[in-house]
């Protein structure tokens, strides 16, 4: 079982594919099938890390939270693993929970990144408070129900009425529910909490997202149940330089039910970074009166 140490947590970690880029993920688990990992497949055939986050699965399981908080953590770890790995910059991608951690790699360690990739993952809104999201408390406090833990997986997933995704959706739901009524407590208690929980207003937080000077993508779900349409879009607006994807049609699993459509992005994003995308059409010349446009 591949596991990094540091000082007394070990790590589990997976590797995919060997490109020459070099992507990092983290979450509390990943499917091994879907995105991230399908990065390491074409088109993209980037050399994939995906790291299970302290606290969890296979990761050293803990009794406390981290005294930097668990998002701040979980953040310092990727890097660690990416130090242990001998690997000096890196693009990061995170869906949700994951993308809280990049945002916390983007303050605390920019000069590690090439990019950070943000699935569903900008940070929440302010209202109700910033020590956790509504329906992650609702889940916590409701974990032994099972009807709970299933009103707030669909609330997430949000609305469809593509009979194909309804059908597939009562499969991925079940087994969710499954998965976190079979949690031990010492893993079922962990709340990391909003990122950046000192940004008491919608406003303090613009203001974080503004000293963020890393290349950003932002892929966003219009129908996500707990990351709004709002939140996705101060981070497109405050972020210097980020670019935004936003699908209408998806919701908070898109990872799991389109990562296609991530892996395209992300390929696409990557070579402007790189300056091997398409090139743009060339502008048509103005015409004689000097300018573009006549009455």
């Amino acid at each position: 079982m591949p596991t990094i140490t540091l000082d007394d947590v070990d790590l589990y970690y997976e590797e995919y594919g060997s490109g020459d880029e070099v992507v990092l993920a983290s979450a509390n688990g990943f499917s091994g099938w879907a995105y991230p990992e399908l990065l390491a497949d074409e088109p993209t055939n980037y050399r994939v890390i995906t790291i299970q986050t302290r606290g969890f699965g296979k990761s050293s399981h803990l009794s406390e939270a981290p005294a930097i908080g668990w998002l701040a953590q979980w953040a310092d770890d990727v890097c660690a693993v990416a130090d242990a790995l001998g690997i000096d910059t890196f693009i990061y991608t995170g869906a949700s929970h994951g993308g809280g951690i990049g945002w916390y790699i983007a303050q605390r360690n920019p000069d590690r990144l090439k990019a950070f990739v943000s699935v569903v993952g900008t940070p929440h809104d302010r209202a109700g408070g910033t020590d956790s999201s509504e329906g992650r408390r609702r889940m916590i406090e409701g974990r032994h129900d099972p009807k709970i833990v299933r009103e707030q997986i669909e609330i997430l997933g949000g609305f469809s009425d593509d009979p194909v995704r309804l059908a597939e959706r009562e499969i991925s739901y079940a087994n969710r529910v499954t998965e976190h009524m079979n949690r031990s407590e010492d893993v079922a208690w962990i709340n990391q909490g909003k990122p950046f929980p000192e940004a008491q207003t919608d406003e303090e937080l613009e203001a974080i997202l503004s000293g963020i000077r890393v290349p950003v993508l932002i892929l966003a779900s219009m129908r996500d149940g707990v990351i709004s349409p709002e939140s996705s879009l101060r981070g497109a607006k405050f972020v210097r330089g980020a670019k935004a994807v936003l699908f209408e049609d998806e919701g908070h699993f898109i990872s799991s039910e389109s990562p296609e459509r991530l892996a395209r992005e992300v390929k696409l994003y990557v070579d402007e970074l790189n300056g091997t995308a398409l090139p743009r059409r060339p502008r048509r010349p103005a015409s004689s009166t000097g300018g573009a446009f006549t009455e």
